[in-house]
């Protein structure tokens, strides 16, 4: 078995490195001291292709392998791990299902917004009283015409107060 990284592969791994230790090092310590989302990294971040890294390019990502994205986490993550966590919601939790499962009207106007950087997507899934126990939330979502009208409460929400886009997790048929 072979192990090594392809040639795009080993210059996505360069391409991150260099922009971690030479955007996002330097000034991480106050980030973290103060508490200050890093909304110029996130930005760049999109425009580099790095939010949307499986979206498929039709709809604005980069169409790039799970690989590619695995290892542009571990480059981050190597200088912050908070902004590898903002990148990596974003791409897996949040952008991955609404590729796999929302409309094509969602497909084409969100994910094009969230691959590029141009907006952030959030995941809201736990809740105070069950954590992140999807089998035990207590969030509902009911139809009302063509809308969801949603009725609970998360807490701890990735990207929460700076996301555009909010994933919310919920049960429309708790009996099942």
């Amino acid at each position: 078995m072979n192990f090594d990284l392809s040639e795009d592969q080993e210059r996505i791994r360069q391409a991150v490195r260099d922009f971690a230790e030479n955007e996002i090092a330097p000034g991480v310590a106050e980030r973290e001291r103060d508490e200050r989302f890093p909304k110029d990294i996130v930005r760049k971040l999109g425009e580099m292709g790095i939010l949307g890294m499986m979206v498929p390019e039709e709809y604005g990502g980069a169409g790039l392998d799970a690989l590619s994205y695995i290892v542009a986490v571990e480059e981050l993550a190597r200088v912050c791990a908070s902004t590898a966590v903002i990148m990596s919601v974003n791409n897996s939790v949040f952008c991955y299902p609404v590729w796999k499962y929302g409309s094509e009207r969602q497909k084409r106007e969100i994910l094009s917004e969230v691959a590029s950087g141009r907006a952030l997507g959030a995941y809201a899934l736990s809740e105070p009283q069950s954590g992140s126990d999807a089998a035990n939330q207590k969030t509902r979502a009911r139809r009302d015409g063509e809308d969801y009208v949603l009725d609970g409460a998360k807490s701890w929400i990735t990207n929460a107060g700076e996301a555009e886009w909010y994933l919310v997790m919920t049960m429309t048929q708790p009996d099942r």
